[in-house]
């Protein structure tokens, strides 16, 4: 395990949760790890945290910024690491004891760019956490990028959970000021793997708040989920043509999503331009969208009667 993984969490108003994070990364069988705290100007308590734990662990570097959101932290971290491989963590999620011996051994096994551990799904209702009643397990999996991006497309993806070699990021950032930006790193860096090994037992433990962005009600904000499917259209376009049907998938049905999401928001001269943008997409791309065969049937139903 002479091999070093560098480890970026981005730190924003999570205090109550800080602390349960670091600990479990503390805790890893696996020793050589960097971690990077970047506190991105939180305006709690987080950045006197994150100065405290790095008073009495060499392993951890810490970064204090001005406010620019997650995608500018990860890039911040990714800019300084210097390990050989590296690993993303949410400031409001833990994970095992074996997290990161697991995903090293079994990449290193399979030969893979990248490793992905079990997901655990944790509701925190008040403070109270609620576990899913059963978690399945089994045997690792190894599958081609090709077929992970497919699954991507057809459904999400994040960046946390993953171990990549460092060379996967040599060119990759996040994309600045959008939503959903895990998606859109998450396709690029796979498209740079060869294999991808899949984990079937528990690594992370992920967190669901009730305030928090995968859980707050839509807003303008969320126009990224289309333009995001629409820049990844375009790179499957140039990347991975086979694809193109599963890309156009995505872009009609984040399409829809935002179309009738904005339907619900206050009419201001902002969202009645974008719903009339968005109409004239549906208008634009409904025969196409209807011959779509992953696209269900209720969405072409959508398409069809949207006028």
């Amino acid at each position: 395990m002479s091999e070093k993984i560098s480890i970026i969490i981005p730190v924003y108003k999570v205090e109550d949760y800080l602390e349960t994070c670091i600990d479990s990364i503390l805790e890893q069988t696996y020793k050589n790890l960097e971690i990077i705290l970047v506190d991105d100007g939180s305006p709690d308590s987080c950045g006197s945290i994150c100065d405290r734990y790095a008073r009495v662990d060499a392993r951890i570097r810490v970064i204090h910024k001005e406010n620019a959101g997650v995608a500018r932290a990860r890039n911040n971290g990714l800019d300084i690491a210097t390990g050989d491989y590296i690993s993303f963590i949410d400031s409001d999620d833990w994970i095992a004891p074996d997290t990161y011996e697991c995903l090293y051994r079994e990449l290193k096994k399979q030969g893979a760019d990248c490793a992905v551990g079990g997901c655990v799904t944790v509701y925190d209702r008040e403070g109270k956490l609620e576990y899913p009643d059963r978690i399945e397990e089994g045997e690792p999996e190894c599958r081609k990028a090709e077929d992970v991006i497919r699954d991507l497309l057809l459904h999400a993806s994040a960046v946390w959970n993953r171990l990549f070699k460092k060379e996967i990021f040599q060119e990759i950032r996040f994309p600045l000021d959008r939503v959903n930006d895990d998606e859109v790193v998450a396709l690029h860096a796979y498209a740079e793997c060869s294999k991808i090994v899949f984990l079937h037992h528990p690594t992370y433990y992920y967190r669901i708040r009730g305030n928090s962005i995968t859980t707050s009600e839509f807003s303008l904000r969320n126009m990224d989920y289309y333009y995001n499917s629409q820049d990844n259209l375009s790179f499957i376009r140039i990347r991975m043509p086979q694809l193109i049907p599963c890309a156009e998938y995505k872009v009609y049905k984040s399409l829809l999503y935002c179309y009738v999401n904005l339907r619900k928001l206050e009419k201001t001269p902002q969202t009645e331009q974008l719903k009339k943008q968005l109409r004239e997409e549906i208008r634009h791309h409904r025969k196409a969208a209807l011959k779509n065969h992953y696209l269900d049937r209720k969405f072409k139903l959508l398409f069809f009667l949207i006028r």
